[in-house]
Formats: structure tokens, C-alpha cells, sequence
């Protein structure tokens, strides 16, 4: 069964960018497009919501404040794939790279603390402190 959070977030995309998630979702959770697109429909039409979150989120669309998993080499963390000016800025101020809590992708930071993150793998939301 889906997390809520990622069923809401679902929810929340245009259909194009919700069918193209189905298929990364269903990596991520071991499932296939087809059986993540039927529990979002599901969900979706008031079915029974699920109430699986993994050890390190307690409730729906809160964000979990974990200890870093820092990574050695962070430089090689460092994501191009925004040329803008603002993406360049960002890419630069990258120093450390962790693990995503959920998915153990790997996530260039900043080395400003508290940092809220985005896994843009899993979309899952993490506060790291330390």
C-alpha cells in the first residue's frame, strides 16, 4: 500500500506529470505503474486510505527530521541540469551530499542547517539538523 503523502502528491500533479510518476513510484515501492495508478484511483475515489508510512514519518505531509547520512565525495552530487543563472548559484553552494532517509538517493546540499529537502527521486520531505 501507498503512503498518503505520496498519493497526495499524486493528486497534486497534471495528469501527464501524475502518469509519468507512476512509473517511479512503482521503482521506488517495488510495484508496477499499473497497481500504483489503480491505488491512486482508489484513493482517489474515497477508498480506504492507507495508513503505511515508513519508520521515519509520523503523520501525512510532515516532514521528518533525520540525522544526516553524509556521503564522502560530495562533488559528485553536484546537479547540472538547471543552466540558468539562479540553477548555476544553487549548483555552487552544494558542499555535502546525504542519502534520502526513504529512498537512499543521493542529495547535494548546502552545509546550512536546519535544511528542509525534497527527494526528487521519492518526493519524500526530510529535515536534516546536524
Amino acid at each position: 500500500m501507498l503512503p498518503a503523502d505520496v498519493l497526495a502528491k499524486l493528486d497534486a500533479m497534471d495528469e501527464y506529470d501524475r502518469m509519468l510518476a507512476y512509473d517511479r513510484i512503482g521503482r521506488d515501492h517495488r510495484m508496477s505503474a499499473a497497481e500504483v495508478e489503480t491505488q491512486f484511483n482508489t484513493w482517489k475515489s474515497g477508498g480506504a486510505v492507507p495508513s503505511v508510512f515508513s519508520a521515519s514519518e509520523s503523520a501525512p505531509n510532515a516532514p521528518s527530521v533525520q540525522p544526516a547520512n553524509y556521503i564522502q565525495d560530495a562533488s559528485r552530487y553536484r546537479p547540472a541540469y538547471d543552466p540558468s543563472r539562479e540553477g548555476k548559484a544553487r549548483q555552487s553552494q552544494i558542499e555535502q551530499a546525504v542519502m534520502c532517509p526513504l529512498c537512499h538517493s543521493a542529495l547535494g546540499i548546502p552545509a546550512t542547517r536546519p535544511i528542509k529537502v525534497t527527494c526528487p527521486s521519492c518526493l519524500a520531505e526530510s529535515t536534516f539538523t546536524n
